[in-house]
């Protein structure tokens, strides 16, 4: 999602005669695109802009700084770019709205970040992306483009940076509530785009030569919610078991699939992210009954206690994570899970820890992302649940997690081992081309002549820890 917005970005400051450049000592606006889920990633992004205010004192250079994404709750500029004092609060924002119409960027009134009040020059809701140019034009004092000429967020075109692979966006915001996360109050409710808008943007990248495309969203498993029966993905109603008994009911993104499937020269279709507790039977088995969807899926499970689950308020038990994922590998071996994990959330217990190692036993995830929890201010629980454990405890089951996840993915690359896979080659490295597989396995080798988009085939012959090792068929 990040990267897909940063290119949305990107094609805005093409169009407006801006150019990126490759050493950020050179820029004169920099923007942040931010993900906050962890409080250490504010942090991070807090200390690069003292880093580059000290910059600009050492070399007396003027660097407009923004921020964007996920950390931003409202689209506002530093005051002294304000035409006249009509700021909401003078103390803070009460309520956080979109902006009623392009009159109101002229606002200054969200406290989320007052110690970088005087050193940002301006926020922006990544769904207001249509009024950057507007803004820039009244912090450089000229005409930046006309902004005038931007649709929605939604519909705003990007600059794809890879010419094989293509991110199209499907869906903003979330409609959940999970305690450690900030996004459904920075990114809202579900927003679904057309059916129509989506497979017109999947054609003409497709006619470009991309040959694989990833569609995103917060949950794109209610692909457009917002427009039918909510109960579809109400867990009382529609449990996944009870779905086994539903073949012909589909769900609209098993639909979008469908329809995503027909087009012409294109080989690859991935989606993320999901949620288990809405996952449905017609999505699981769109990885098998559609010629285009590859085998992998990414969910997150987060622990594997489901007292924990309860206490990040997921609506997913383990037993329901783990089912889907042996209804998976029971119909193909190779299927490649991956997955996220908080450790030492508020109170995790040893035993509750040890239920998370478990399920890496169980599940045999192929890829793992494993974050330290930190507490992130205007969540859930940083109302209700303390960040109590200490760095050292959190390092300690971080790495045994990461050491645990080696075992098991050079376990599951075993069962690669003499197997034919189709690669699409997406670049070069040094001296050798590398892609990945169709479920997911990044491959590097030798071989002349062979250019980017190319599908060839390769064997897998030996594991080198847990790195393939591979020779074209």
């Amino acid at each position: 999602m990040n990267q897909a917005d940063s290119e949305k970005i990107n094609m805005i400051f093409l169009q407006s005669g801006i150019f990126r450049t490759k050493k950020r000592e050179e820029a004169d606006i920099v923007i942040f695109n931010t993900c906050s889920v962890r409080k250490k990633w504010e942090d991070r992004v807090f200390g690069l802009i003292r880093d580059i205010k000290k910059e600009i004192e050492a070399n007396w250079k003027n660097v407009i700084i923004g921020i964007t994404g996920c950390m931003i709750r409202k689209t506002w500029m530093n005051k002294k770019y304000l035409e006249e004092d009509i700021t909401r609060d003078k103390n803070k924002a009460k309520k956080i709205n979109l902006l009623k119409s392009k009159e109101w960027i002229f606002n200054h009134d969200d406290m989320l970040f007052p110690v970088l009040w005087d050193w940002l020059d301006l926020t922006l809701r990544i769904e207001e992306i249509k009024y950057l140019p507007l803004m820039l034009s009244h912090i450089f004092g000229e005409p930046i483009w006309n902004d005038h000429k931007f649709d929605d967020y939604l519909k705003q075109n990007q600059l794809r940076e890879n010419k094989v692979s293509g991110i199209i966006i499907i869906q903003s915001g979330c409609d959940n509530s999970c305690s450690y996360c900030i996004v459904p109050q920075t990114r809202w409710r579900e927003k679904s785009r057309t059916i129509e808008d989506i497979l017109e943007e999947a054609n003409r990248i497709v006619e470009d030569w991309v040959k694989e495309i990833t569609l995103v969203g917060q949950n794109v498993n209610s692909y457009w919610k917002d427009f039918v029966d909510k109960k579809l993905w109400n867990k009382e109603v529609w449990s996944w078991e009870i779905w086994e008994k539903n073949t012909n009911f589909k769900t609209p993104f098993r639909e979008l699939l469908e329809e995503l499937d027909k087009i012409k020269n294109l080989d690859r279709i991935r989606f993320t992210s999901s949620n288990p507790h809405d996952m449905t039977k017609d999505i699981l088995d769109a990885h098998f009954e559609l010629n285009k969807t590859c085998n992998y899926l990414h969910f997150a499970l987060q622990s594997g206690n489901d007292a924990m689950l309860k206490r990040m308020i997921r609506k997913h038990s383990y037993e329901d994570f783990k089912k889907m994922v042996d209804y998976l590998r029971s119909k193909d071996s190779t299927f490649s899970v991956s997955t996220d994990i908080i450790v030492w959330y508020s109170w995790e217990t040893e035993e509750m820890f040890l239920d998370t190692v478990k399920a890496f036993d169980e599940c045999q995830f192929d890829f793992v992302f494993t974050a330290r929890y930190s507490v992130r201010k205007w969540t859930i629980a940083s109302k209700i649940y303390p960040d109590n454990i200490s760095n050292e405890e959190k390092a300690r089951r971080w790495h045994f997690l990461n050491d645990k996840q080696i075992e098991v993915l050079s376990e599951r690359n075993k069962i690669m081992i003499w197997r034919v896979e189709e690669i699409l080659v997406s670049g070069k490295k040094d001296w050798y081309n590398f892609g990945r597989t169709r479920n997911f396995k990044e491959v590097f080798f030798k071989w002349e002549n062979i250019e980017s988009w190319d599908l060839v085939k390769v064997k897998i012959t030996d594991l080198d820890w847990f790195v393939l090792r591979w020779e074209l068929d």
